[in-house]
């Protein structure tokens, strides 16, 4: 393997393991650990709700958490398309939580993503979250599908 080689597999490992860290911590609600994956100057489209640089996405994170008892985030795959030190890519993910009234939920949606590496690590330069599915375990909800 070439260096050029060597050093698309580090960045594509270093990608999946930037996701790895945000569900990990949205799943234990660490709001420090969660927040260290985003560049200071990035934007956040929540389900059409934009948020720009890291102290309002912080904020927006802390208030849609704030409504569950639990939330379980669980990546399935990834894409990245890596060009220097900015990537863009997507994420599939299963979402499992339970509101404070105790209501279970269902999600399956997709994050589309631009990354940037700096000082040699990769983080977050935007995020857009959509639904795929959001409803009962039993897949009796409605389900959007994703353009091409």
């Amino acid at each position: 393997m070439n260096d050029q080689q060597t050093t698309l597999v580090a960045d594509q490992i270093a990608l999946r393991n930037l996701m790895d860290k945000y569900c990990d911590a949205v799943n234990r609600g660490d709001a420090e650990s969660w927040i260290s994956t985003w560049a200071e100057d990035a934007s956040w489209n929540l389900l059409g709700t934009v948020v720009t640089g890291s102290e309002q996405i912080l904020g927006l994170w802390q208030q849609m958490m704030a409504g569950f008892e639990f939330v379980v985030m669980m990546p399935s795959s990834g894409q990245f398309q890596i060009e220097g030190d900015t990537a863009t890519g997507h994420w599939y993910l299963q979402e499992f939580s339970r509101n404070l009234e105790g209501v279970g939920n269902t999600l399956l949606s997709r994050y589309t993503d631009r990354y940037i590496k700096q000082d040699g690590q990769w983080l977050f330069s935007h995020r857009d979250y959509v639904f795929i599915y959001n409803g009962p375990a039993d897949l009796s909800g409605s389900y959007l599908p994703l353009d091409q």
